[in-house]
């Protein structure tokens, strides 16, 4: 049998990794490509997807981790919780911008850069989280 403690760790990499050089490559395409390349999906946007489907993922594996703590750690743990609910809702937000903007053919700047914006808001959330999943690890966590 699969011991599900070991989930979350295992995906918690890919939203972080996916969102930063997801948003980075978006923000390349939006201040240095001027013309559209015949690319019909960006690699940027590609890997909102992907780092929407895995932040889920990993909230998922979460809920199935750490369910047992208490007092400082507890408080600690929660707030990881929620800036993590706080960077999938962001994330998923963005993913529905590009998919409006991707299927109601809307394609002027202001679109992209909202989308942009919610990207990089849900890059720094999803950093945050990371932080304090490692902070609760390695403070909390190591040597219980």
């Amino acid at each position: 049998m699969i011991d599900t403690s070991h989930l979350h760790p295992m995906l918690v990499h890919f939203p972080i990794a996916l969102a930063i050089v997801g948003m980075a490559l978006e923000a390349v395409r939006f201040f240095f490509c001027k013309k559209e390349t015949g690319c019909k999906l960006s690699c940027g946007e590609l890997l909102l997807y992907f780092a929407t489907l895995s932040a889920v993922l990993a909230v998922l594996a979460g809920f199935l981790f750490t369910s047992t703590f208490s007092g400082k750690t507890l408080e600690v743990r929660n707030l990881h919780v929620w800036l993590a609910l706080a960077s999938t809702v962001a994330l998923t937000a963005t993913s529905l911008v590009y998919l409006f903007v991707r299927f109601s053919k809307q394609s002027g700047k202001s679109f992209h850069l909202l989308g942009l914006l919610l990207y990089a808001l849900s890059a720094l959330l999803t950093c945050a989280t990371g932080y304090m999943g490692g902070n609760l690890v390695y403070t909390y966590m190591i040597g219980l």
